[in-house]
C-alpha cells in the first residue's frame, strides 16, 4: 500500500531533524579522542590500532587525514620506514589534486563541507616533508632527508602560485631553512649550510626578528657565526659577530654533535564559530587579529542570518619549557616552530579565498527550502508550503556547520638544542621539563662523528599514571551530545 504523501513529507522532516541531532556539535577532535589519548600517554602501537579502526577515518573522503595521523604516530613509534610509506601516499594524493565528485559536492553544499574530501591545510601539506626528512635521516639516508627539507618552502610557493586572490601570507618557513642548514652540515656541505642559515636569519630580520611567534634563536646566530668562520668569510664573520655580540668562545666547534628536536604538546584543534549577517555582509570579529568579511550580493535573500566557519583553538601544553643537562653544563631548548599562529594565518587566508563558496552554500540551502515548499504547495496546499519552507530553513541553519577536520597529532611547538658528543662515553643527557610540574627524563645518544638529528616527544605529561583533564572533559561532553541525540530521537519516534 502506498505511503500517504502527507505522512511522507512529515517523515522527511523528522528524518532530517534526527540526522541533524546525530551529528550536531560533534567535531573531528571529538571523533579522534581515543587515539589522541593513547598518543598522549605514549602508547603509540595502541594509537595506530585505534586510527585503523576509526570509522570516521576509514571513509574515503578522509583518507588524507588517515595517512597523516597514522604516518605521524608511526614516526613517533620509531617505525620510520612504515611512516614514510604512509607520508609518500599522502604526498602523491595531494600532488594528484584530491578530487571532489558531483555527489560529494552537492552533499557539501546542502549539509556541510565535511561531506567533501579533506584536502589538508597548506601548512599541514608541507609538514609531511618535515617528518619524511627526519624518517630518512634515521634510516641512514641523509641526502634523501635533505631533498624533503628543500621541498617544504618549494611546496609552499607552489601552493601559493595557484591562488589568484588573497594569497597566503605564510609563504616561507624559517624552520625549514634551519632544518636544511642542519642537514647540509650533516652531509658535510658547510657552504650550503651557511646559505640556509642566512636565509632563515633574513626571514627573521624582515619581520622584526620574530617570525610567526618565534624569536630569532640564539643557536641560529651561533651557527651563522661558526659557519662563516669555517668558510673563511671574513666580512660576514665580523658582521655577524658584531650583530649578535658573540665571541669565538660561544661557537667552539666539536667533531661530534647532536641536534635534539623537542616536540611539545598537541597542536591547535579546529572548532567552529557562527558569524552573523550585518549590513549586507557576514562579519566575524571574535578574533581582532583575523577579522572575516564575506559580502552578500545585493538583493539576495539567503533566508539564514548566520553561517559557520572553522576556527583554531589553541590546546594548552602541560610543559612550558625544557632544558638539557650534560657534562655539568645546562642548555635550554629554543623554540623554533609554533603551529598556532601559522595555523590561524593559513586558515584566515583560505577563508577569504572561499568567501564566495560559503555564500553559495548558504544560497543552495535557501533554494532547496524554496523547492520543497513548492512541492508541498502543489500536494498539500498553501499552509503546507509555508510549514515546509520554514522547516527547511531551520534544517539549513542547523546543518550549517564548518569543516573541523585537521591533523590532530601535530605538536603544539618544536624546540631544539645542539649538544656535543664525547668519544668512548655513554653520552647521557638529562632533559628537565617544567610548567604545571617539573619532570625529568634521561636519554642516551651513541657517539658518531659529524652531526646527528634526534627527536624527543612530550605530547602530555611524561608519567603513565597521569590523566590529562582536557581529554576527560572532552569525553564527557561527547557522551552528553550522544545521549542528547538518542533522547531526541526516542521522543520523535514516540510521536
Amino acid at each position: 500500500m502506498p505511503i500517504p504523501t502527507k505522512f511522507w513529507l512529515k517523515s522527511i522532516s523528522v528524518g532530517v531533524f534526527v540526522c541533524l541531532l546525530n551529528s550536531c556539535g560533534i567535531t573531528y577532535n571529538d571523533r579522534s579522542l581515543e587515539f589522541q589519548n593513547e598518543v598522549y600517554h605514549r602508547n603509540f602501537t595502541k594509537a595506530v590500532t585505534l586510527i585503523e579502526d576509526n570509522k570516521f577515518l576509514s571513509k574515503k573522503r578522509n583518507h588524507l587525514l588517515y595517512l597523516m595521523e597514522k604516518g605521524k604516530v608511526e614516526h613517533m613509534n620509531g617505525k620510520f620506514k612504515e611512516s614514510n610509506q604512509l607520508f609518500e601516499q599522502a604526498y602523491v594524493l595531494i600532488d594528484d589534486n584530491i578530487k571532489t565528485n558531483a555527489g560529494q559536492a552537492i552533499a557539501a553544499k546542502l549539509t556541510n563541507p565535511m561531506a567533501a574530501p579533506y584536502k589538508g591545510e597548506d601548512f599541514e601539506k608541507v609538514m609531511i616533508h618535515y617528518y619524511m626528512a627526519l624518517n630518512y635521516f634515521q634510516l641512514g639516508m641523509p641526502n634523501e632527508a635533505l631533498v624533503e627539507a628543500k621541498r617544504i618552502n618549494i611546496k609552499l610557493q607552489q601552493l601559493n602560485q595557484k591562488y589568484k586572490k588573497n594569497k597566503n601570507k605564510y609563504t616561507e618557513d624559517a624552520f625549514a631553512q634551519i632544518l636544511q642548514g642542519l642537514l647540509y652540515e650533516a652531509t658535510g656541505d658547510v657552504n650550503n649550510a651557511f646559505i640556509a642559515y642566512r636565509n632563515a636569519e633574513e626571514l627573521y630580520a624582515a619581520n622584526n626578528n620574530s617570525y610567526y611567534g618565534v624569536s630569532l634563536p640564539l643557536q641560529l646566530q651561533k651557527d651563522l657565526v661558526r659557519t662563516s668562520k669555517q668558510l673563511g668569510f671574513t666580512q660576514e664573520y665580523k658582521s655577524y659577530t658584531k650583530q649578535f655580540n658573540l665571541t669565538d668562545a660561544d661557537i667552539q666547534p666539536h667533531p661530534a654533535e647532536a641536534i635534539i628536536f623537542w616536540e611539545n604538546g598537541l597542536g591547535p584543534a579546529k572548532d567552529q564559530t557562527q558569524i552573523t549577517a550585518v549590513d549586507g555582509a557576514f562579519i566575524a570579529v571574535d578574533d581582532p587579529d583575523f577579522p572575516i568579511f564575506i559580502p552578500i550580493p545585493p538583493g539576495t535573500n539567503l533566508g539564514i542570518t548566520s553561517i559557520a566557519i572553522p576556527k583554531y583553538v589553541q590546546r594548552e601544553s602541560f610543559y612550558k619549557g625544557a632544558h638539557i643537562t650534560f657534562n655539568n653544563q645546562q642548555k635550554s631548548f629554543e623554540l623554533v616552530e609554533d603551529f598556532y599562529p601559522i595555523a590561524r594565518q593559513t586558515l584566515h587566508d583560505r577563508m577569504l579565498r572561499e568567501a564566495v563558496d560559503i555564500a553559495l552554500r548558504v544560497g543552495a540551502k535557501k533554494a532547496t527550502s524554496a523547492g520543497l515548499g513548492a512541492i508541498a504547495k502543489q500536494l498539500l496546499g498553501d499552509d503546507a508550503e509555508e510549514l515546509i519552507k520554514a522547516s527547511a530553513d531551520i534544517a539549513g541553519a542547523a546543518t550549517e556547520k564548518a569543516d573541523t577536520r585537521n591533523w590532530q597529532t601535530l605538536p603544539a611547538t618544536i624546540s631544539y638544542v645542539r649538544v656535543p658528543l664525547k668519544e668512548q662515553t655513554k653520552n647521557t643527557f638529562i632533559i628537565e621539563k617544567y610548567g604545571n610540574a617539573t619532570d625529568r627524563d634521561t636519554i642516551s645518544i651513541p657517539y658518531k662523528k659529524g652531526l646527528q638529528l634526534q627527536s624527543y616527544y612530550d605530547v602530555g605529561r611524561a608519567t603513565s599514571n597521569y590523566v590529562k583533564p582536557q581529554f576527560k572533559i572532552q569525553q564527557d561532553e561527547l557522551e552528553k551530545k550522544a545521549s542528547s541525540s538518542k533522547d531526541s530521537i526516542s521522543t520523535l519516534n514516540d510521536k
